[in-house]
């Protein structure tokens, strides 16, 4: 069905093509941005005067202020306060774009999970050498949240409140790439694992068998919180990468390991 939207072997260009201007515009644009020269909530000069800066044509400015409206670096406004916006640059799009990167480079679910044990035992290392009362409340905070939504009967709710406790153990580190790169693994393997218990369990267990099977999971991170406010590194540590290890065996059972990521349900 493709084939005819391929280029042959004699049609396809010896040397990569150069960037377009709007490429080039929006790069430029992207590193004031990202580099705070240019900060949220600030208005960029109307697209006149940078299609003087930059000696372009109108469609190439708009083309270059698209690229960067699609990474949601700017928001084009209209009306009263019509202009070119500077965003508060957010990890969501990043994650995003690089969820779709990994489905795209043959990323497997097999690979995210082994990831995973890379990254939350080092962070419960990093936070337990720490032992700060501020993370320890936080957790405990947190942990109260899973309690409740257990008590509640809500396998949905818990679900969604142990994906935040997974995002909220690696940003409690203050790592920024431990924190994106851990909210890539954890937002991805959250949507597939829904889908997993919804299918697995959707006709063959009750509610109620669900929460019962979720409480050992429960007791684990109290006893990972426990470690952390005493100081306690290298029992954090194993403690948590025993319990990553056996959590993503469990997810694992019966499912293809070789099955691609896939981040458009």
């Amino acid at each position: 069905m493709s084939a005819g939207l391929l280029q042959t072997s004699e049609q396809k260009e010896e040397r990569p093509p150069k960037p377009r201007a709007s490429e080039e515009i929006a790069g430029e644009l992207r590193r004031l941005i990202l580099t705070g020269e240019v900060v949220k909530g600030e208005f960029l000069q109307p697209t006149v005067s940078l299609m003087r800066r930059f000696n372009v044509s109108r469609p190439t400015m708009r083309e270059a202020l698209r690229l960067l409206e699609n990474e949601q670096l700017i928001s084009v406004r209209q009306g009263s306060r019509r202009g070119v916006q500077v965003l508060q640059v957010s990890t969501d799009a990043a994650t995003r774009m690089a969820g779709q990167t990994l489905q795209a480079t043959g990323a497997t679910i097999a690979d995210l999970y082994e990831a995973q044990i890379g990254f939350e035992p080092f962070a419960a290392r990093l936070l337990a050498k720490r032992s700060d009362r501020r993370d320890i409340a936080e957790l405990r905070g947190h942990y109260a949240v899973l309690k409740q939504t257990l008590a509640a009967g809500s396998v949905s709710e818990h679900g969604v409140a142990l994906a935040r406790f997974h995002h909220l153990l690696v940003s409690l580190t203050g790592n920024k790439v431990m924190i994106l790169v851990g909210d890539l693994i954890a937002s991805t393997l959250e949507r597939h694992q829904q889908r997993d218990d919804a299918k697995r369990y959707g006709a063959i267990m009750t509610e109620k068998e669900k929460l019962s099977f979720r409480l050992g999971g429960i007791k684990s991170i109290a006893k990972l919180i426990q470690f952390i406010e005493d100081g306690q590194v290298d029992e954090a540590e194993a403690h948590w990468r025993r319990h990553v290890e056996n959590a993503n065996e469990y997810w694992l059972r019966d499912q293809d390991r070789h099955a691609l990521v896939n981040v458009v349900f």
